[in-house]
């Protein structure tokens, strides 16, 4: 410890004790004890403080005057009691009401799950599936047939699906023989999605056929589906299509 730092802790330092923490008390009393400075200023210094303090305690202080002091010190320590126990309870009770409120407001937003609903959609799809794909459709602000008469017999879902980081709608079909699925993804042509590299294009096992029609304005249809051996000049998406000449139930 420096002289410096030594005179600016003494002007802190009391003899009944002070707030310098152990740490800084020990680097000053080692300052202290070798500096031949700092230690006749500390001497003089508590000498001073011991003398004072002394001189205070040998006045005497009339009965009724100390009671009253007493009194004015409880007084006013019981008020500080007071207001920091009712700051504290009105903080705890706001806490808790925008808790409540923030809890309500956290129930009340949450989807509700209404299994009567559930039931009749799902019994819908079943008993018609060409109404109900057209309604999803709809709701969807799409076009309400797909391009390709897909049999709806053969529907296994329509949802949404992450492509790219983009949610996309889709609706999937299943083979009706073997494994195999067609997956009907529909893009909006609206400038949010770059569609300029949408192409045909077949792997060993899977292919992709694009569709853009006047028909279906706005919209554009990747399907993307499983690639089973075809005879020559035969549509590779004619396992997932609606027999020839039966017509949509809706």
């Amino acid at each position: 410890m420096q002289c410096r730092d030594a005179q600016f802790y003494l002007r802190l330092r009391r003899p009944t004790g002070d707030e310098l923490g152990a740490d800084v008390t020990a680097d000053l009393d080692r300052h202290l004890a070798g500096c031949p400075i700092c230690a006749p200023e500390a001497r003089v210094a508590d000498s001073f403080d011991r003398s004072v303090a002394t001189a205070m305690r040998s006045v005497p202080v009339p009965a009724s005057l100390r009671d009253k002091l007493l009194a004015q010190a409880s007084t006013h320590q019981g008020t500080v009691i007071r207001g920091k126990i009712y700051r504290v309870a009105a903080l705890a009770a706001s806490l808790l009401v925008f808790a409540g409120i923030g809890f309500g407001v956290f129930t009340a937003s949450r989807p509700k799950i209404d299994p009567d609903q559930w039931a009749m959609d799902t019994d819908e799809d079943v008993q018609n599936p060409d109404a109900a794909l057209s309604k999803w459709l709809t709701k969807q602000k799409l076009p309400a047939q797909l391009p390709l008469p897909f049999n709806t017999d053969l529907l296994m879902m329509k949802g949404t699906d992450n492509i790219q980081g983009v949610d996309v709608p889709v609706v999937v079909f299943r083979h009706p023989t073997e494994f195999g699925f067609a997956k009907v993804y529909i893009f909006r042509a609206d400038g949010s999605v770059n569609l300029t590299k949408l192409r045909d294009t077949n792997a060993s096992h899977t292919a992709v056929t694009v569709i853009e029609s006047p028909q279906h304005r706005g919209v554009k249809y990747v399907i993307l589906h499983t690639f089973h051996p075809v005879h020559d000049g035969e549509n590779p998406l004619k396992p997932f299509l609606r027999p020839p000449g039966e017509r949509a139930s809706l």
